[in-house]
Parts: structure tokens; C-alpha cells; sequence
């Protein structure tokens, strides 16, 4: 198996070296390579390793005919070189859970570099974190499969995948309770006199719907409610589909063949609670007084926009980003004997579509 490059003795010593030089002024001469040695604990081949590849990122120069290196007089103060990899798709919850992200990164000194896909089967992992020290990846709403994982570990750097559930043994992950999520709908619902209730499916089959799925399932079932297939409204998406038009078209013929025999609708993702308004609306049905809404508002928690603005389930998004800035700082460090996962806990916040 490949020595994980955050092991590696030449890369701790310049992931040392960095986070001194950031503390040193432009134009300050470095002490030679016998003193860096011994305050740094490495031998001569490693600082010598280090300091060759801080001056290729600009953060060092030696000038001709000099022996020792001087602090750049401009340089970018980083700590940590991150790719950050997510789907080609306009989305404002993926622009909130990143800008969170950058937030943490920041307060670190690391530096990003973003790369959009369309087609995950082709991504060259190797070449894209060529020049990263940790990869953050966004996977697209399909399940992931086991060569998505070996391409993931071939660059042997550490990985973060969000959202999504993944549990390995060499890959962080940061994700939401999902199951909670599910449970908190069912129960929220049932405790306002709702005994019939449409889960609509409004995202492609993976981890994170199923799981929303299990959690309402199971409460339904213990609250002695019924969620058979007449109560399960599949949009059988793909991904990178247009989500909130092919909801809006599945609900809309739903209610086209009568009267509805549900009085309330989960909306699992927040373009469902945008295709279920319209819906309902075409076919007059107000909201809450003919039929009750509860969404996920996703990451960007436009809830209180809408009209009437609908009981939601939430997460904390600046969570999001230091939770992952925390896992990827614990491997940067070389503490990667066991991976980690860390999941957000959803609050309800109670408004007008109950």
C-alpha cells in the first residue's frame, strides 16, 4: 500500500516550515540548514526536500549567488493547499455549504482551488489534487460506487466527502442525520392531527433520501400510521436532472386525478417545497387551511421567503464548514489511523404551512 503522503516525514517538515515562515516578515534570511534540522527534528534530505518545494509555491526565494533562503517579500500566507470538487450545477445550497467552507479554511490560512464535473465516471482524482494537500468532495445526488471510492484513495491525501452517508475506514465524512430529519417530520405532522401524509421523493436515489425515507418510516410506524406506496410519490430523478420541475409535473398529475387522499405533504428537499406550492396553488388548494407543508430547507434556508413561509427543518451551514475544516485539520496533522464522521443534528423551526 502507498505511504499517505500527510505520513511522510519531508511533508510534516514542510507543513512546519509553512506555518513558521507565515510568522516571519518579507526579506527575513532563514538560518541554515544545520539549524533548521535541529528546530524542526529532521534531517538534512528532508529540510532540503521542504524548503525546495516552499520555493516553488513562491514562499521562499534564494537569491543568485546566495546560499540561504529570505521570506518572499509577497507571498500568499497558507498553511494548506485544498481542492474542493462538486457537481456542475447551479445550486444555492451547495454555494452557502461552500462559502462556509472557505469561512473555516480561511481562519486556518489554507487556500482553495474549486473544480466543477458533469460526469463523475471521469474525473482523474490523481491529477486534480496533483498540487492539494486534501481533497473536499461534493458527490452529485447518485449512489457512490466502489470505484468512486478506489479513485478517491489513489492520490493516498485526505479526503472529506459531505452530505452524503459514507462510512470507510480512509474517508472523513461530514454529514446531516437524515433519519432524524425523517422521524421529526413524521412526528411533527402527526402531532398536528395529520394521520395520512405524502413523502414526495424530489431528489435521485441516494444515501441521504434513503435515509429521510427510513427515519419517516419508522416513526410512522410507531406512531401507527400508514406509509404504503399510495403515500410515496417517486419523481424518479437522475442526477443533474432539473428537480423542481420534474416534482411540480409528478405532484401536478397526482392531484390532477382528484381530490387528494392525504392531507399533509413532507417535502424531503427544498425544491419540493417550491414544486409542491406551485402545485397546490394551480389546483386550489391553500396552504395550510387545504393541505399542510413541512419541508427540509436545505443549506440555505430560504424557508422564511416564501408564502406562507413553511414549518422547516434546519441545520446550522456554519457548522458544516468547521466540522470539515476540524476533520481535515486532524489529518493534515497525520492523524489518519481512523477516519471520522460527523453529523449535524436538524432543528425544527416552527411557521405558517402547519
Amino acid at each position: 500500500m502507498p505511504r499517505v503522503r500527510s505520513e511522510t516525514k519531508h511533508y510534516q517538515a514542510e507543513l512546519q516550515l509553512r506555518e513558521w515562515i507565515n510568522t516571519l516578515k518579507p526579506g527575513e534570511v532563514l538560518p541554515v540548514i544545520s539549524e533548521l534540522m535541529v528546530r524542526f527534528g529532521a534531517s538534512h534530505g528532508t529540510i532540503i526536500r521542504a524548503l525546495t518545494a516552499l520555493a516553488a509555491e513562491g514562499l521562499i526565494v534564494r537569491p543568485l549567488g546566495k546560499k540561504r533562503y529570505l521570506i518572499a517579500e509577497r507571498f500568499e500566507r497558507i498553511s494548506a493547499r485544498i481542492c474542493i470538487l462538486r457537481p456542475d450545477y447551479p445550486s444555492r445550497e451547495l454555494y452557502s455549504m461552500e462559502r462556509s467552507i472557505y469561512d473555516a479554511g480561511q481562519r486556518r490560512n489554507w487556500t482553495f482551488t474549486p473544480h466543477c464535473f458533469r460526469c463523475i465516471g471521469e474525473l482523474d482524482f490523481s491529477r486534480l489534487m496533483a498540487k492539494a494537500d486534501a481533497l473536499i468532495f461534493i458527490p452529485p445526488a447518485e449512489s457512490i460506487s466502489r470505484e468512486l471510492i478506489r479513485g478517491l484513495l489513489k492520490p493516498t491525501r485526505p479526503v472529506v466527502v459531505l452530505l452524503q452517508h459514507l462510512e470507510h475506514p480512509m474517508i472523513n465524512n461530514v454529514c446531516i442525520d437524515d433519519f432524524r430529519i425523517g422521524e421529526l417530520a413524521a412526528k411533527t405532522l402527526y402531532d398536528h392531527g395529520h394521520r395520512r401524509i405524502l413523502f414526495l421523493k424530489s431528489e435521485p436515489d441516494e444515501t441521504t433520501m434513503r435515509e429521510r425515507f427510513s427515519g419517516f418510516c419508522a416513526m410512522a410506524g410507531q406512531l401507527g400510521i400508514p406509509t404504503g406506496n399510495e403515500l410515496y410519490l417517486d419523481t424518479h430523478l437522475e442526477a443533474f436532472s432539473d428537480s423542481i420541475d420534474a416534482t411540480y409535473s409528478a405532484l401536478s398529475a397526482r392531484l390532477d386525478s382528484g381530490k387528494p387522499d392525504f392531507s399533509a405533504i413532507f417535502a424531503p428537499s427544498f425544491s419540493a417545497v417550491l414544486a409542491s406550492y406551485r402545485a397546490l396553488r394551480e389546483h386550489h388548494l391553500r396552504v395550510p387551511e387545504d393541505m399542510a407543508v413541512l419541508a427540509y430547507s436545505g443549506e440555505s434556508n430560504l424557508s422564511p421567503y416564501l408564502t406562507p413561509p413553511p414549518t422547516s427543518l434546519e441545520i446550522n451551514t456554519d457548522e458544516f464548514g468547521e466540522y470539515t475544516a476540524q476533520l481535515l485539520e486532524n489529518a493534515l496533522a497525520g492523524n489518519r489511523e481512523q477516519a471520522q464522521q460527523l453529523t449535524l443534528a436538524p432543528k425544527l423551526v416552527m411557521r405558517s404551512s402547519l
